[in-house]
């Protein structure tokens, strides 16, 4: 599809689990980089082998000249994806492109499709828009049709997280945001940790949810 804020990174890569990871809507690839350069952050000792998938032939292309995705798909969502053919199914800012009727299936395939996990990625607030211009030209799929909110994603035995910080769709957020903005407060990146233990004053939902007992990472990197 594109591209996704880099104060995901830090969240979304411990939670990977195994070697062998799905990128649904890998767009430019930044994921693929990632999670190959940076797979001793989920405690494994190897390159992981990453498929991407993409619905921009554009986006695919390029991500086959990346050199670090296994196998790239140029392929529309949802579609049926093979049960547990992968350890983890990332699916980051994609949900929000469907349409609300196709986002029950899609989530249903990439439950079938992950042995241990699948990691869920979208904005914390509605935000409806069009295609987008690109490096790689206009995507039209870019554009966002609905919005899947925290409790829809709790309901589906999700658990969830928070990054970023945002004031658009909680009150309390705006509360805060308009009285340090009274105090002359103006680095809101300082704010994003406050959304690890409050979600709801997240920019970003991230969620997962477990299709079976995930291992636990088999190494502890930060001693290396």
């Amino acid at each position: 599809m594109g591209s996704s804020p880099s104060f995901l990174d830090a969240a979304i890569l411990p939670l990977i689990r195994g070697t062998r990871i799905l990128d649904i809507g890998c767009g430019w690839g930044r994921w693929g980089c990632l999670l190959r350069t940076n797979y001793f952050e989920w405690g494994i000792n190897n390159f992981p082998l990453v498929t991407g998938m993409d619905g921009d032939e554009s986006c695919v292309n390029a991500c086959k000249q990346l050199g670090v995705y296994d196998k790239v798909y140029c392929q529309m969502f949802p579609c049926v994806l093979k049960e547990k053919s992968f350890d983890t199914v990332l699916a980051s800012e994609i949900i929000e492109h469907l349409t609300t009727d196709q986002v029950h299936l899609f989530l249903a395939e990439c439950e079938k499709a992950a042995r241990y996990r699948v990691i869920i990625t979208t904005p914390n607030f509605q935000c409806i828009r069009g295609g987008s211009q690109g490096p790689l030209g206009y995507n039209e799929l870019d554009h966002h049709q609905c919005f899947v909110s925290q409790t829809d994603l709790k309901k589906r035995g999700y658990t969830i997280l928070g990054a970023g910080f945002s004031a658009r769709s909680y009150l309390p957020a705006r509360f805060l945001a308009r009285f340090l903005k009274l105090l002359g407060f103006q680095d809101w990146k300082a704010l994003s940790s406050l959304s690890i233990a409050f979600p709801k004053l997240a920019h970003t939902t991230i969620a997962f949810k477990d299709t079976e007992n995930c291992p636990l990472p088999e190494v502890d990197h930060y001693r290396l």
